[in-house]
Formats: C-alpha cells, sequence, structure tokens
C-alpha cells in the first residue's frame, strides 16, 4: 500500500498537481502586432440576363412614363373637329381631373393612343400592364345624353 502511494505521488508531481503553485509571472503582452495585410478587394456583381422568348421582361417596371397622363376609363369624348385628309381633331375631358384634351391621328393621352377618328367615334389602342387593346368611344347624342 505504501508503495502504491509513492506512485501515486510520483505520478501527481510529475503532472504538476501535487506541488504547490509558483509565485505568478505576469506574460509579455507587448508582442508587436502582425501587419495587416493590404489586399486588393475585388466586388463581383450577379447579372440577371432574361431570354425574352415574346414574353415581358420581369426586371422591367410596369409602369412607365405613359402612365402619367389620364387613364382611359376616365375620358369622355366631348367633341370631333373631321377634316377628311386634312386632319381630324378629336377633343376628350378626362372626368378626374376636368381637363381637355385635343388629339389628331398618332397622339397618346396617358395609356390611350389615337389610331383612327371617324366622324362619330375614334378608336384608341390602349396599354395597361403590358396588354394591348383596341377600344372605342363615341359621341353621346343628346337624347341618349337625356335618358342615361
Amino acid at each position: 500500500m505504501v508503495n502504491a502511494a509513492l506512485l501515486l505521488a510520483t505520478a501527481l508531481s510529475s503532472l504538476g498537481l501535487g506541488s504547490a503553485p509558483g509565485p505568478l509571472v505576469p506574460q509579455d503582452t507587448t508582442r508587436a502586432a502582425p501587419q495587416a495585410e493590404q489586399r486588393d478587394l475585388i466586388y463581383r456583381r450577379e447579372k440577371f440576363v432574361y431570354p425574352a422568348d415574346n414574353r415581358r421582361n420581369p426586371f422591367v417596371s410596369l409602369l412607365t412614363l405613359d402612365d402619367a397622363g389620364p387613364q382611359f376609363e376616365n375620358l369622355d369624348l366631348v367633341g370631333i373637329i373631321f377634316g377628311g385628309s386634312h386632319g381630324s381633331v378629336a377633343t376628350l375631358i378626362d372626368r378626374a381631373t376636368d381637363r381637355r384634351y385635343r388629339l389628331r391621328r398618332g397622339d397618346s393621352a396617358g395609356n390611350a393612343r389615337v389610331v383612327e377618328i371617324r366622324p362619330d367615334a375614334v378608336v384608341f389602342q390602349v396599354t395597361q400592364f403590358g396588354v394591348t387593346r383596341s377600344e372605342t368611344l363615341r359621341i353621346r347624342k343628346e337624347e341618349e345624353e337625356e335618358q342615361g
């Protein structure tokens, strides 16, 4: 048993566990900081390319400058000066703002472009959210206005 205790004491002393701790010695903290390496930063940007294939590009805004004017649904046709080959003029009013527009063939008002001016109607090409449709506004006769 004495041999076992001696072996245990020897093992503990070799590990430093059996001896009393020595005086505390401060660590040297005055070492020089490692030099920061100068590196060229490379910025990489992901670029999206969209193959159209007769589809609308989803990365392009649906709102365009053409949408800045009146909406077709708010326009009323109030008059037509039919000039035949000399050029006709259609007068429209925006119900939302009470603003008047005088348009010739090819002119635009908001999302509507004049395609044809007839003696009693105006044909428009209306584009909303990339979809184009044809619309016709007719002059309302006085009898129709009194009834409706």
